[in-house]
Protein backbone atom coordinates (compact mmCIF):
# COMPACT_ATOMS: atom_id res chain seq x y z
CA UNK A 1 0.00 0.00 0.00
CA UNK A 2 2.87 2.22 0.63
CA UNK A 3 3.78 2.12 -2.84
CA UNK A 4 0.66 2.79 -3.89
CA UNK A 5 0.47 6.08 -2.28
CA UNK A 6 4.15 7.09 -3.11
CA UNK A 7 2.69 6.69 -6.66
CA UNK A 8 -0.43 8.70 -6.02
CA UNK A 9 0.93 11.42 -4.82
CA UNK A 10 4.03 11.47 -7.61
CA UNK A 11 1.16 11.04 -10.08
CA UNK A 12 -0.39 14.61 -8.31
CA UNK A 13 2.35 16.61 -7.83
CA UNK A 14 4.07 15.85 -11.21
CA UNK A 15 1.13 15.02 -14.30
CA UNK A 16 0.78 18.71 -14.98
CA UNK A 17 4.63 19.05 -15.73
CA UNK A 18 4.81 16.19 -17.81
CA UNK A 19 1.59 16.93 -19.78
CA UNK A 20 3.14 20.18 -20.59
CA UNK A 21 6.52 18.65 -21.69
CA UNK A 22 4.65 16.12 -23.90
CA UNK A 23 2.53 19.64 -24.96
CA UNK A 24 5.41 21.41 -26.18
CA UNK A 25 6.42 18.80 -28.41
CA UNK A 26 3.15 17.53 -29.97
CA UNK A 27 1.09 20.84 -29.75
CA UNK A 28 -2.07 18.74 -29.38
CA UNK A 29 -3.30 18.72 -25.21
CA UNK A 30 -5.39 15.67 -25.46
CA UNK A 31 -2.55 13.53 -27.42
CA UNK A 32 0.20 15.57 -24.49
CA UNK A 33 -2.33 13.85 -21.72
CA UNK A 34 -2.09 10.22 -23.35
CA UNK A 35 1.53 10.32 -23.83
CA UNK A 36 1.97 12.10 -19.79
CA UNK A 37 0.09 9.09 -19.08
CA UNK A 38 2.07 6.02 -20.49
CA UNK A 39 5.09 7.97 -19.59
CA UNK A 40 3.93 7.83 -16.19
CA UNK A 41 3.56 4.41 -16.27
CA UNK A 42 6.90 3.65 -18.04
CA UNK A 43 8.66 5.79 -14.92
CA UNK A 44 6.77 3.44 -12.61
CA UNK A 45 8.00 0.23 -14.60
CA UNK A 46 11.32 1.67 -14.46
CA UNK A 47 11.61 3.22 -10.78
CA UNK A 48 14.20 0.93 -10.47
CA UNK A 49 16.56 2.89 -12.72
CA UNK A 50 16.35 6.04 -11.26
CA UNK A 51 19.67 7.38 -9.46
CA UNK A 52 19.53 10.04 -7.18
CA UNK A 53 21.71 12.05 -9.11
CA UNK A 54 19.46 14.72 -10.01
CA UNK A 55 15.28 15.52 -9.22
CA UNK A 56 12.69 12.87 -9.08
CA UNK A 57 11.04 15.55 -11.53
CA UNK A 58 13.56 15.82 -13.75
CA UNK A 59 14.01 12.59 -14.16
CA UNK A 60 10.40 11.95 -14.68
CA UNK A 61 10.10 15.00 -17.31
CA UNK A 62 12.85 13.53 -19.18
CA UNK A 63 10.76 10.33 -19.48
CA UNK A 64 7.85 12.40 -20.69
CA UNK A 65 9.69 14.00 -23.07
CA UNK A 66 11.41 11.00 -24.79
CA UNK A 67 7.56 9.13 -25.04
CA UNK A 68 6.99 12.63 -26.94
CA UNK A 69 9.80 12.14 -28.98
CA UNK A 70 9.12 8.57 -29.43
CA UNK A 71 5.96 9.30 -30.54
CA UNK A 72 7.04 12.15 -33.28
CA UNK A 73 9.37 9.18 -34.85
CA UNK A 74 6.41 7.18 -35.97
CA UNK A 75 4.39 10.44 -37.45
CA UNK A 76 4.42 10.65 -41.32
CA UNK A 77 6.00 14.27 -41.05
CA UNK A 78 8.77 13.26 -39.04
CA UNK A 79 9.75 9.87 -41.16
CA UNK A 80 12.30 11.97 -43.37
CA UNK A 81 14.07 13.81 -41.07
CA UNK A 82 17.71 14.58 -42.77
CA UNK A 83 16.25 16.61 -45.63
CA UNK A 84 18.93 18.01 -48.31
CA UNK A 85 19.25 21.85 -45.90
CA UNK A 86 22.82 21.44 -46.56
CA UNK A 87 23.28 24.51 -48.23
CA UNK A 88 20.88 26.18 -46.43
CA UNK A 89 22.42 29.36 -44.55
CA UNK A 90 21.99 29.67 -41.00
CA UNK A 91 20.62 32.92 -39.97
CA UNK A 92 22.94 34.89 -37.79
CA UNK A 93 20.84 35.90 -34.29
CA UNK A 94 22.68 39.21 -35.01
CA UNK A 95 20.96 39.62 -38.59
CA UNK A 96 17.49 39.04 -37.09
CA UNK A 97 15.31 41.69 -36.15
CA UNK A 98 14.41 42.37 -32.50
CA UNK A 99 10.72 41.23 -31.07
CA UNK A 100 9.12 44.91 -30.62
CA UNK A 101 9.17 45.07 -26.29
CA UNK A 102 6.54 43.17 -24.75
CA UNK A 103 5.86 40.66 -21.77
CA UNK A 104 4.28 37.51 -23.31
CA UNK A 105 2.14 35.11 -21.43
CA UNK A 106 2.67 31.68 -21.00
CA UNK A 107 0.35 31.00 -23.60
CA UNK A 108 1.36 33.18 -26.31
CA UNK A 109 4.42 31.98 -26.34
CA UNK A 110 3.02 28.13 -26.20
CA UNK A 111 0.97 29.36 -28.64
CA UNK A 112 3.79 30.54 -31.26
CA UNK A 113 5.75 27.53 -30.52
CA UNK A 114 3.16 24.85 -31.13
CA UNK A 115 2.46 26.41 -34.67
CA UNK A 116 5.92 25.99 -35.64
CA UNK A 117 6.36 22.92 -38.21
CA UNK A 118 6.77 19.90 -36.19
CA UNK A 119 11.05 19.53 -37.06
CA UNK A 120 11.18 22.97 -35.87
CA UNK A 121 9.56 23.05 -33.43
CA UNK A 122 11.05 19.52 -31.83
CA UNK A 123 14.52 20.38 -32.78
CA UNK A 124 13.89 24.34 -30.88
CA UNK A 125 12.46 22.51 -27.86
CA UNK A 126 15.64 20.16 -27.57
CA UNK A 127 18.03 23.45 -27.85
CA UNK A 128 15.86 25.80 -26.28
CA UNK A 129 14.26 23.95 -23.38
CA UNK A 130 15.78 20.83 -22.75
CA UNK A 131 19.78 22.22 -23.48
CA UNK A 132 20.74 19.49 -25.86
CA UNK A 133 23.55 20.32 -27.68
CA UNK A 134 22.95 20.44 -31.70
CA UNK A 135 25.53 17.05 -31.68
CA UNK A 136 22.95 15.46 -29.05
CA UNK A 137 19.66 16.65 -31.08
CA UNK A 138 21.54 15.05 -34.40
CA UNK A 139 22.24 11.84 -32.38
CA UNK A 140 18.71 11.56 -30.55
CA UNK A 141 16.93 12.59 -34.02
CA UNK A 142 19.01 10.64 -36.10
CA UNK A 143 19.71 13.95 -38.60
CA UNK A 144 23.44 16.00 -39.11
CA UNK A 145 24.19 18.63 -37.31
CA UNK A 146 23.75 20.76 -40.57
CA UNK A 147 20.38 20.18 -40.35
CA UNK A 148 19.67 20.69 -36.62
CA UNK A 149 21.12 24.30 -36.95
CA UNK A 150 18.87 25.22 -40.17
CA UNK A 151 15.91 23.86 -38.42
CA UNK A 152 16.59 26.00 -35.02
CA UNK A 153 17.49 29.17 -37.14
CA UNK A 154 13.96 28.57 -39.28
CA UNK A 155 11.94 28.14 -35.70
CA UNK A 156 13.25 31.26 -34.38
CA UNK A 157 13.16 33.41 -37.38
CA UNK A 158 9.05 31.89 -37.52
CA UNK A 159 8.86 32.26 -34.14
CA UNK A 160 10.17 36.38 -34.49
CA UNK A 161 7.49 36.52 -37.05
CA UNK A 162 4.77 35.20 -34.72
CA UNK A 163 5.87 37.30 -32.02
CA UNK A 164 6.12 40.35 -33.72
CA UNK A 165 2.52 39.88 -34.88
CA UNK A 166 1.41 39.72 -31.55
CA UNK A 167 2.75 42.37 -30.08
CA UNK A 168 1.50 44.49 -33.30
CA UNK A 169 -1.26 43.07 -32.52
CA UNK A 170 -1.23 44.18 -28.62
CA UNK A 171 -0.09 47.80 -29.27
CA UNK A 172 -2.70 48.47 -31.70
CA UNK A 173 -5.51 47.31 -28.99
Amino acid sequence: MKKEAFWAEQYRRHIGKMVGACYRYVADWDLAEDLAQDAFLAAMEKASTFRAFGSFEAWLKKIAVNQALMHLRDCPEMVEWDENLHGQEVVEEAEEQAVPQKDFSQEELLEAIGKLPVKQRTVFNLYAVEHYSHSKIAETLGISVANSKVLLSRARAELQQRLKAVARKTIRM
